[in-house]
């Protein structure tokens, strides 16, 4: 599914990504020998801006955009804001806001490609098939997330 001579890897990315999707997210912690996961959804809004609707174990809601994230904890009725400059530096979600660029995508196989963020960091991602994309990195806590987006 990856590049084809008609559609960039980036640019079948950003395809993906301006759907709305189902997503679940599994965290491996090996630390403390735990493995959570919570299900939402992810939408694309007006502006490129994105809303992550978590429905699972507990409710919340983030609005990405280029200049903040927004946390809605809707079980406790608090806001959270956090300002550009604490997640400037996270290729995913500035990708997710603006766009991927084929330039920090490097392909590994038909159906897999990886953005390295920098030496202690990448983000692997892998189409389990057409409708299914798997995102997996570590955190800064050192915990490997994986993530499936589901058509």
């Amino acid at each position: 599914m990856a590049s084809s001579i008609y559609a960039s890897i980036s640019n079948e990315l950003d395809i993906f990504f301006s759907e709305d999707l189902k997503f679940i997210q599994t965290s491996l912690n090996e630390n403390k020998n735990s493995i959570d996961e919570s299900e939402g959804i992810f939408k694309r809004v007006s502006n490129n801006n994105i809303i992550l609707e978590i429905v699972s174990p507990f409710k919340e809601r983030y609005f990405l955009t280029e200049e903040y994230i927004e946390i809605h904890d809707l079980e406790f009725d608090q806001i959270k804001n956090i300002p550009k400059e604490e997640f400037k530096n996270n290729l995913f979600i500035n990708y997710l806001i603006n766009g991927f660029d084929d330039k920090t995508l490097q392909s590994m196989d038909e159906n897999s490609f990886v953005i390295i963020d920098n030496e202690e960091n990448s983000y692997q991602f892998k189409y389990i098939n057409k409708n299914t994309l798997q995102v997996r990195f570590k955190d800064n806590m050192d915990v490997t997330n994986i993530i499936k987006f589901y058509k």
